[in-house]
Parts: C-alpha cells; structure tokens; sequence
C-alpha cells in the first residue's frame, strides 16, 4: 500500500530538544521539592526505560498539569531545540514526493502555543496539521494522539507511516494499522521491522516501501 501521509513526532525524533527542555524541567521539579542531578544521558537512559520518568519525579511525572506548566515555561522562554541534521531536507523532499504531513507531539501543550517553535524550526510550510496530548488533555496516551492525527488526515492507517522515537509509542500503536517506524536517535530496539537512524533517512524508506507496493 502506498504511504500517503506520515504522522511526525516532535522531541527526539525531529527535533533534539532534551538539552534545551532540562534546565526547564530541572527549574519546574525544584518547585514541588524535587531534584532531578541527573545528566542528559543518564535521563535519556531513564526515559527510554520508564517513559513516565516516575524514577527521578515519583508521582508528579504522571501529572498532565505540572508537564503543562514544564512546557509552557519552554515555550515562554523561546530557548529551542536544534532540528537533527538532514531533517529538514527530508521533510522538504517528503512534502516534494507529494506526502502529507501531520506532526502528533506528546507534549501536555497545546499545538496553538508551539506554532512559533514550529516555524523557526522552518516545519510550517510543510505540515498541514499538529496535535498534542495538551490538545487531548489529560488522562490520554499517544495511541489516541495518534487516532487524531488520522481523523486530521482523514485516511485509512495502512495508508499512513508513523515515525517516532519511542519504542513504547509503538508498541501502543501497533494494532493499529498504521505503518510504523522506529527512528534510533537513543533507543535502539523498536517493535517493528522498520528502523532508521534519523529522520534523513525517511525519504529513501518512504520511496522503498511505495515501490514494494508495486
């Protein structure tokens, strides 16, 4: 089946964000008590262990509103992220290869206040929608974010390809329909046969798969 339309997740997949969102989650979980003395490597290795971070936060890591509050002081701040190398490019030659694109975040933020973010980044004029779990609210997971990116696109799953970092974000989107890809930015394992390194290499994925439904 070709691949119409690809849903995008943002941080660690198109975007390396963590350096830049540490000193705000540092600064937001000093104000409940706690504090996070751990280094980016060390809470990469925690996150793609636990998702939830519930080692370093406890309970406030399963709080939609203090993740609210972590990314609106980001946003507020405008101290962003760096676009991983090539991302651009791909994104640019996906849109010229007549995809769709969606992007589907995690972040408890609504898309509204990312739009800036968005275009500095220079993703704007390629995407054609944005969701968040901030649009959702709380007490929803990325397989719901995911259902939402698909009634935006309005397509069949097995028409689209969804590219994440996570491989927890596949395991809970995986019965349903979409195709999806791991992008080994810092996990490795993924619960699909499709890995690729960064999202440059989606391009030539993308073209390989639309030929094999040839």
């Amino acid at each position: 089946m070709v691949i119409k339309a690809i849903i995008l997740d943002l941080d660690m997949t198109l975007v390396n964000t963590l350096p830049k969102f540490l000193s705000i989650l540092r600064e937001c979980a000093a104000r409940y008590g706690r504090n996070i003395d751990s280094d980016i490597n060390k809470l990469l290795n925690i996150y793609y262990r636990d998702p939830s971070l519930s080692e370093v936060l406890g309970d406030l890591s399963r709080n939609f509103w203090f993740w609210h509050e972590c990314w609106a002081l980001y946003s507020m701040r405008r101290d962003y992220g760096e676009v991983f190398p090539g991302t651009l490019d791909a994104v640019k030659v996906l849109r010229g290869m007549g995809k769709r694109l969606v992007i589907a975040t995690g972040r408890e933020l609504e898309c509204s206040r990312m739009m800036d973010e968005l275009r500095y980044y220079g993703f704007t004029e390629f995407i054609e929608g944005c969701v968040s779990l901030g649009d959702l609210g709380p007490g929803h997971d990325k397989l719901d974010l995911v259902k939402k990116a698909l009634d935006i696109l309005r397509l069949p799953p097995n028409n689209v390809a969804y590219v994440t970092d996570h491989p927890r974000d596949i395991l809970l989107v995986n019965g349903l329909g979409t195709i999806n890809i791991g992008v080994a930015t810092w996990a490795r394992d993924f619960p699909t046969k499709f890995v690729i390194r960064s999202v440059a290499e989606l391009p030539r994925l993308v073209a390989m798969l639309d030929g094999a439904s040839d």
